[in-house]
């Protein structure tokens, strides 16, 4: 279980994972050493699975960015997800339930890299029966935060 503390950590460490052990316990109300010891219980239990940087892709030379909607023949969304892995352009690849069996997150340099991918690299994946494309406009929201009722 998670209790108050717990959840203020998280919300902090949401906002800001580089913040010192120090300004973290006393935005918290515990010591350095509390601190430290609460995000390794977390780490431990499993709780805070990673910690990083958010980036903007654009700056980084990224600005195409697009939802992939993807079916699969029945029984090969695991299959398919092996084979998208190895795409380094994906960001992310989440199972669903519904009309579609994959959301992929791809990154493109521009249109031709983007089209290059779907024709040279996707279409090259004998198991994916169709591709609905979403072209990302603006990420809104891209870290939502803890909530505060969560237990």
């Amino acid at each position: 279980m998670l209790d108050e503390v717990d959840l203020q950590i998280l919300q902090v460490l949401q906002s800001n994972s580089r913040i010192s052990f120090s300004e973290l316990g006393r935005s918290v109300g515990l010591s350095a050493t509390a601190a430290r010891n609460r995000i390794n219980s977390l780490v431990s239990r499993g709780i805070i699975t990673k910690l990083g940087a958010e980036l903007d892709w654009v700056k980084i030379g990224w600005p195409i960015q697009s939802l992939l909607l993807i079916r699969t023949e029945h029984g090969k969304a695991e299959a398919v997800t092996k084979q998208l892995q190895k795409i380094p352009q994906i960001l992310s690849i989440t199972k669903t339930a519904g009309n579609v069996d994959l959301v992929v997150r791809l990154l493109a340099t521009g249109v031709s890299d983007f089209t290059t991918l779907l024709h040279k690299s996707l279409s090259k994946i004998s198991d994916i029966t169709s591709i609905n494309t979403l072209m990302v406009l603006d990420e809104v929201n891209n870290t939502p935060p803890l909530l505060s009722d969560a237990k």
